[in-house]
């Protein structure tokens, strides 16, 4: 059985381009093009309960279908989600919204998230798809930068985070931190994982939270 593609943007040479580079993939495929989401959303869902479609390469901007109440390829791709979990689903798009990454990610978890720009070459798309297709996730070294900031920026960073860090920062041992926080020892350990998770190190340890933070600008 071929690998059933469907390819949504609604600018029709950037949908030939992706086809054209997708040939090259070393996989029997059935490549689909549409560049509405009202056609995107017939072949996916009015065929008799049959999912139709392994992979989905979808575009966010797109013009709506206000008769399903379809206002962008998000909405689409929740929908999907809902109906075919197993359906793999790449995002990729122009640009990235404050915080829509992160609800993106919170609402419908896509196999892999792309920024157009990203884009380089046939041979990027098709090692992205060839991760996707062997059950890995993928974010792009952009959607994974914008991702870590958002998150950084986040409230949930707040001022104590940065306390502790600043403090391992200049040797301080985790048992000694409440000797300078008014904290105690097991809300600073709950910290610090939470800490952890929002640098993406959760198997870290202090060397690295202070290591990654400081590449991103927090210390």
């Amino acid at each position: 059985m071929p690998l059933k593609i469907l390819l949504v943007d609604d600018h029709i040479m950037i949908t030939d381009f992706y086809k054209m580079a997708l040939a090259d993939l070393k996989t029997n495929t059935e490549i689909t093009t549409t560049n509405t989401l009202e056609t995107a959303y017939n072949i996916i869902f009015d065929q008799n309960e049959i999912q139709p479609i392994d992979i989905i390469i979808l575009d966010l901007s797109m013009p709506p279908y206000l008769e399903k109440n379809i206002n962008n390829g998000e909405d689409l791709a929740k929908l999907i989600r809902s109906k075919y979990p197993e359906l793999k689903i790449i995002i990729i798009t122009s640009i990235f919204k404050s915080k829509q990454l992160e609800r993106i990610i919170e609402t419908f978890s896509p196999e892999g998230i792309l920024e157009k720009i990203d884009i380089t070459n046939s041979d990027y798309l098709i090692n992205t798809l060839n991760k996707i297709i062997k059950g890995e996730f993928y974010r792009s070294e952009m959607v994974e930068k914008s991702i870590k900031m958002d998150l950084i920026n986040d409230s949930k960073f707040d001022i104590l985070n940065k306390q502790i860090i600043t403090l391992l920062s200049q040797g301080v041992k985790t048992k000694n931190l409440p000797n300078h926080l008014s904290m105690t020892l097991s809300a600073i350990n709950k910290r610090k994982s939470k800490i952890k998770q929002l640098l993406q190190i959760e198997k870290g340890d202090d060397e690295d939270i202070v290591s990654e933070s400081k590449k991103n600008g927090i210390i």
